[in-house]
């Protein structure tokens, strides 16, 4: 095989291979042997007649499909690796030259990826991040605790508040009509918290058990439900019960109840520790995606788009994912939420843009500074690969090629790339 390339535009090359004749030969020869039977030939059982003949009655174009469906692809990825090219697109092919079963000529299209003009990366000024953790952070810490601990308790002799949990019917109107999702009983609600149509739990405050007013409001102009945005409506309403929320004491029985610890005093000094670890991880993270983010801003490069069409696919995938663990349909979340698979791209568009731009540029340091991962560190990536996937990690390493051992140490350049921007930061207090 024989490979070149040309650049035909920013960021895009049109790659020639010329194919060995001896392989061209037996890609004719496999395409043949898989589709023999296809051929109907007088005389012969099918799949029984000899190439030749096959030849001399259908032509050796006939051929020519199945072995370019598999010798192109195959001797595109060599001649990506011989002209040490990295695509970021899927290949156009194109047919060139084809002679009989001697000569073969394709091009294929592709965006690479592009160039990186790192600007400042080293010696990035940055606010340190305190960590320090105060009395106010652990007692903030406790409150929050309590308040999730909480129980509800019947009220008597007094109306509802915001706040209260309240169970009630309703049964609401537009222009005297009914509609649908606009009737419900033994609904719990809690007041303040938003759920309804704003202002519905507003008009519930102040009433008692056993009350049957009305609720009037107007639902908002970009309500999901097209029929009734913007529109008046009526809700006939009946309460039947109403709960408060009890925060449970913050003393000794409250610590011996949420840990290991029988005194205040013994739980305090445990949430401090793990305060200050969270505040310390969260510091790390911050610190990284700043440096990150300043290092990308202070770049010059020029992404073909595709790279983002990718990226949005892949997240946009991810997405998908997520909802599915739910127990959801990703086509009945969209319509639960509004939404269309555009509007859902478009939303996750800037994230991905940014990721793009942000992995160019720590791949750029990585390679600029020769970064390359440890033994250890590829051990310990090994050892995560291992855990994720449940598998022994002694079989998986042997079982591992040059090529996967190289490709994991890439993977982890990025990785380097961040710890040493964190290194040669220029701190501030």
């Amino acid at each position: 095989m024989s490979a070149k390339y040309e650049v035909t535009e920013k960021n895009k090359v049109l790659i020639t291979v010329d194919v060995e004749p001896e392989k061209f030969e037996a890609a004719l020869n496999r395409s043949f042997e898989r589709n023999r039977k296809k051929f109907k030939i007088k005389g012969f059982r099918d799949g029984k007649a000899p190439r030749k003949m096959v030849e001399q009655v259908y032509g050796i174009g006939a051929f020519y499909d199945g072995a370019f469906q598999h010798l192109v692809p195959q001797e595109y990825e060599a001649a990506v690796k011989e002209l040490n090219i990295v695509p970021v697109s899927e290949p156009d092919y194109s047919i060139v030259e084809v002679e009989g079963n001697s000569k073969l000529v394709f091009t294929a299209s592709v965006f690479v990826k592009p160039e990186v003009k790192l600007g400042e990366y080293k010696g990035i000024e940055i606010k340190r991040i305190s960590t320090e953790v105060t009395d106010g952070d652990v007692d903030a810490e406790l409150k929050r605790l309590a308040e999730e601990d909480y129980r509800l308790e019947p009220v008597e002799g007094r109306p509802a508040k915001d706040g209260d949990s309240v169970l009630i019917d309703y049964a609401g109107a537009v222009d005297g009509v009914a509609f649908e999702g606009g009737t419900a009983e033994g609904q719990n609600l809690v007041l303040g918290s938003g759920s309804f149509i704003p202002g519905f739990e507003d008009q519930i405050v102040g009433h008692n058990v056993g009350d049957e007013f009305v609720v009037n409001v107007t639902f908002p102009e970009e309500y999901h439900a097209a029929d009734l945005a913007g529109k008046a409506a009526e809700f006939k309403v009946v309460l039947h019960d109403i709960k408060e929320k009890v925060i449970p004491e913050i003393n000794d029985d409250f610590a011996a109840e949420k840990s290991e610890f029988e005194t205040l005093a013994e739980y305090r000094e445990d949430l401090k520790k793990k305060l200050a670890e969270k505040k310390e991880k969260d510091a790390k993270r911050d610190t990284e995606n700043e440096l990150i983010a300043k290092a990308a801003e202070n770049a010059e490069i020029d992404i073909p788009e595709c790279m983002f069409d990718n990226a949005v696919e892949n997240m946009l995938e991810n997405y998908r994912r997520q909802i599915s663990n739910y127990g959801i349909k990703f086509e009945d979340y969209l319509k639960m939420t509004g939404n269309d698979i555009e509007s859902v791209k478009e939303q996750i568009r800037p994230n991905a843009e940014r990721q793009v731009r942000e992995q160019l540029v720590l791949e750029a340091i990585a390679e600029t500074e020769n970064l390359k991962a440890s033994d250890e560190q590829i051990e310990e990536r090994l050892r995560e690969m291992a855990t994720m996937y449940k598998a022994d990690y002694d079989e998986m390493v042997k079982n591992l090629s040059d090529e996967s051992k190289e490709f994991i140490a890439s993977d982890l350049k990025p990785m380097l790339a961040i710890d040493f921007l964190v290194a040669n930061a220029k701190y501030v207090d």
